[in-house]
């Protein structure tokens, strides 16, 4: 007869709710930080393509605006001044990518 494995597994405290609703908190900050850098690097990227001679850099740094467009489009809960500051940001970033053909 084969002998029974013994098992270690300790049982974990499952989290409280408040436990649940802070790092839920704490997620929405690290998006909302991660939101503000790419509300101010998106623009350059638009603004490279627009300056770029070179089809390839314009294509390149135009995909890249239009990423982050649409990454911040789909954003997560900000506070009402983040999400007019975002809003003012993107309403420069759609205007740049219009100019490109960019529908949205």
């Amino acid at each position: 007869m084969a002998e029974k494995e013994k098992s270690y597994a300790q049982a974990v405290p499952r989290p409280t709710l408040d436990e649940w609703l802070a790092t839920f908190s704490r997620l929405d900050r690290a998006g909302a930080e991660f939101l503000k850098v790419d509300v101010e690097t998106a623009p350059t990227f638009a603004h490279i393509a627009l300056q770029a001679l070179d089809d390839e850099r314009r294509d390149r740094n135009r995909h890249s605006a239009r990423r982050a467009y649409v990454r911040l489009k789909g954003r997560i809960n900000l506070s009402e001044a983040e999400a007019k500051h975002l809003d003012s940001h993107l309403q420069r970033l759609e205007s740049e990518l219009i100019q490109f053909g960019e529908t949205f």
